[in-house]
């Protein structure tokens, strides 16, 4: 007879041996994992005698024409509302591999922990997904007792691709069914964040905005900066005003946050010059804006416009630049790409959702729970963004996307555990 922990450790070593990296980060992509997901989804409804459930898939070709999978597997106990836990298939590349103190593929049990890529980001998700399955139907002899429980919802198992670059071809995809999948008094958890002892709750995440600045003066040679105009200067001073505009104008805070307030931080800056002796006349700053869901991102994008035509209309007065060619002042562009934006809500943390979690958090970890928020980004905020009460939530030592990746596996097992309260256990409402 197989039991929890067996069961927790087979699964993640098999789901570490396939290597799922996004094929954004020049990974093989989700496809071989997500065989093995539904030929496990397969077994268990074989080995279960599991009759009355829904094997779908929402696959998608991305632009590489490399076929992302999507997974639904929905069991119906005839409940007027479902429990979705939503996991996802793609991991982050290993990186330094010197870091590592095994291969990141091959999976290291030691010390009641699971080593290796994925192990925590995201298989925590997948294997208590199916360590679930197997409390409610399990071996006879094992589970009698559970299956006299009553079951008060329907159950959807939902596996994604593409949620470390995105979620274009993952959980955006899937969203475009969602009159099909989800309805609005449904439960849904995503296991895809988690503190040591599993008693924070995720209900909010800021919203994520990635901007590219593009800044056009004009070239010419290091000696002769009359000649042109330097796109350094117009780049690192705009940089600056706008940094301090951006705090200065959206400085509420929440303390759910860490840090209770907006980010507006610049990172990559470059130009299109190799050599110290020439002035560039074009260059490029990245912003990496992390917005309290208090605000609207658009009228953050009104702002930042009218920032850019009075940052320019006033550039000569302002007196940053000292020698510089005065007939290429009007030639001076600022334009901006978006390179990612993510919407979030916050959900109310008296939600159905919430309570349902925390009561289960307090009677099978043991622990009081709370409500929290992160300026990192989730699935959870494309649900929330469509209204749907959506928590974040697991339990884990925040070894995500590091070396030695690791997970405790009585930890899956407890994760499994509080699915297993919320399914067998509903809240009058």
């Amino acid at each position: 007879m197989v039991n929890l922990t067996d069961e927790a450790i087979n699964i993640s070593s098999d789901l570490i041996k396939i290597n799922s990296v996004n094929p954004s980060f020049n990974g093989p992509g989700e496809w071989e994992k997500s065989r093995y997901v539904v030929n496990k989804l397969k077994e268990y409804c074989k080995k279960y005698n599991i009759k009355n459930y829904i094997l779908k898939e929402y696959n998608i070709k991305d632009n590489n024409g490399i076929i992302r999978p999507n997974i639904l597997f929905k069991i119906d106990f005839n409940c007027d509302r479902t429990l979705h836990i939503i996991s996802h298939l793609d991991t982050v590349p290993p990186g330094d591999l010197s870091l590592w103190d095994n291969d990141p593929f091959t999976p290291v049990v030691k010390d009641g922990y699971i080593y290796g890529r994925g192990s925590e980001d995201n298989h925590k998700a997948i294997v208590s997904s199916f360590l679930l399955l197997k409390m409610l139907y399990g071996d006879e002899k094992e589970n009698k007792e559970k299956k006299e429980k009553k079951v008060n919802f329907n159950l959807s198992l939902i596996f994604l691709s593409d949620e470390e670059c995105g979620s274009v071809y993952g959980i955006q995809h899937l969203l475009k069914y969602r009159s099909e999948i989800f309805n609005k008094d449904d439960i849904i958890i995503v296991p895809d964040f988690g503190s040591e002892d599993g008693t924070y709750i995720e209900i909010a995440e800021k919203n994520i905005l990635w901007l590219k600045f593009k800044v056009r003066g004009k070239q010419c040679h290091g000696s002769t900066p009359d000649n042109g105009v330097n796109a350094d200067i117009i780049m690192f001073n705009f940089g600056n005003d706008l940094y301090n505009y951006l705090y200065s104008r959206y400085n509420l805070e929440d303390n759910i946050f860490t840090p209770p307030y907006s980010t507006f931080e610049p990172t990559i800056c470059g130009n299109n010059v190799e050599n110290t002796n020439t002035i560039p006349g074009y260059g490029e700053l990245h912003f990496d804006c992390r917005i309290l869901p208090h605000y609207n991102v658009d009228d953050i994008l009104n702002d930042i416009d009218n920032f850019i035509k009075e940052y320019l209309s006033n550039f000569e007065n302002k007196g940053y630049l000292i020698k510089y060619d005065k007939k290429e002042l009007q030639n001076i562009q600022i334009t901006y790409d978006i390179l990612n934006l993510e919407r979030s809500k916050k959900i109310d943390e008296n939600s159905y959702s919430v309570v349902l979690l925390k009561r289960a958090i307090k009677e099978v970890i043991k622990k009081e729970p709370r409500v929290c928020g992160m300026g990192g980004g989730t699935i959870g905020a494309f649900l929330r963004e469509k209204e749907y009460d959506t928590v974040v939530w697991g339990i884990g030592e925040e070894t995500a996307h590091q070396p030695n990746e690791h997970i405790k596996i009585n930890d899956l097992i407890k994760m499994a555990e509080v699915f297993y309260h919320i399914l067998t256990n509903k809240l009058s409402r």
